[in-house]
């Protein structure tokens, strides 16, 4: 049995806040999405570029190493998904996902925004630190360290992305909204990562973030930004969101979070049970401190 939401207006108390009061008080949410993207590329970028060393290259097989890379960046993102910054933020880590949530009603417009700017400027600051030479010898190929292959333009790259976003998509809106699953959602996310990056990527070029691809266009790995690789994810999870209503038949969704903290906040339009709990749990602590006065 799923928990479904109320279908009347959802919360806004956080969520509808003025400019300068969700500047004030969510710039931790959003330093999470830059802090915890950055720290998703680089590990990729390292991971990548040890395992093409050529002491690594010639002793292991290329698909081996591909699933070395898979298994390292999919425990990295379900270490932040649980970790207690990434419960609090949400851990999007993705501006497709935060505009699929946006489409969904459940994130505020400002939090969209600057949440996709969080995690372009994450992303941006991850690729230069790679490219700098701070974290790996400057001789690193620079395909290695921006993790990307520079997806071209052909349809079967592009559909295959739209497919592996819209399927990521669905995944998480399934888990995060069934009684029996939501908890599951952050390693199921990371075990998607783990498949794509093993077994998609050498077709897809791992296209499913575009903070990630514009901050590899821009830096300079292509000689122009190749806007078309930023539509499949976004295309991809909106019609992610499409296929989740038409399959459940529902328009809303418990939260934005791919795992919900069990206490603190909520800067979403939330309903989740750890949420609605946590505020019943503050409700009682205050008429408690009232009748002690």
């Amino acid at each position: 049995m799923q928990p479904r939401p109320d279908p009347t207006t959802f919360p806004s108390s956080e969520a509808d806040l003025t400019w300068a009061a969700t500047l004030r008080g969510h710039w931790p949410e959003y330093a999470i999405e830059a802090g915890f993207l950055a720290l998703f590329v680089m590990t990729a970028g390292i991971v990548s570029a040890w395992l093409e060393t050529a002491p690594v290259a010639a002793t292991v097989g290329l698909a081996t190493r591909r699933l070395l890379a898979g298994i390292a960046t999919g425990l990295a993102l379900i270490a932040m998904i649980y970790s207690p910054w990434g419960r609090r933020s949400g851990t999007h880590l993705n501006p497709a996902i935060t505009l699929a949530y946006l489409r969904l009603g459940t994130i505020g417009r400002r939090d969209a925004l600057l949440y996709a700017l969080a995690q372009l400027a994450g992303a941006f600051a991850a690729v230069a630190l790679l490219r700098s030479g701070a974290l790996l010898p400057a001789t690193t190929a620079p395909s290695l360290l921006s993790t990307s292959t520079g997806p071209t333009n052909d349809w079967a790259v592009f559909t295959t992305q739209v497919v592996l976003s819209a399927t990521g998509m669905l995944l998480i809106l399934f888990t995060s909204n069934h009684a029996s699953w939501f908890r599951a959602t952050g390693v199921v996310q990371g075990l998607l990562v783990m498949l794509i990056v093993a077994c998609a990527a050498p077709l897809s070029g791992f296209g499913m973030n575009p903070a990630r691809l514009l901050a590899v266009d821009a830096s300079g790995d292509l000689a122009t930004a190749r806007w078309i690789n930023l539509l499949p994810p976004l295309l991809g999870m909106q019609l992610g969101v499409e296929a989740w209503r038409l399959f459940t038949g529902r328009s809303q969704v418990l939260c934005a979070k791919l795992a919900h903290n069990v206490h603190g906040r909520c800067i979403f339009r939330c309903q989740h049970p750890y949420q609605l709990r946590a505020n019943a749990m503050s409700v009682l602590r205050h008429r408690s401190e009232r009748r002690d006065q």
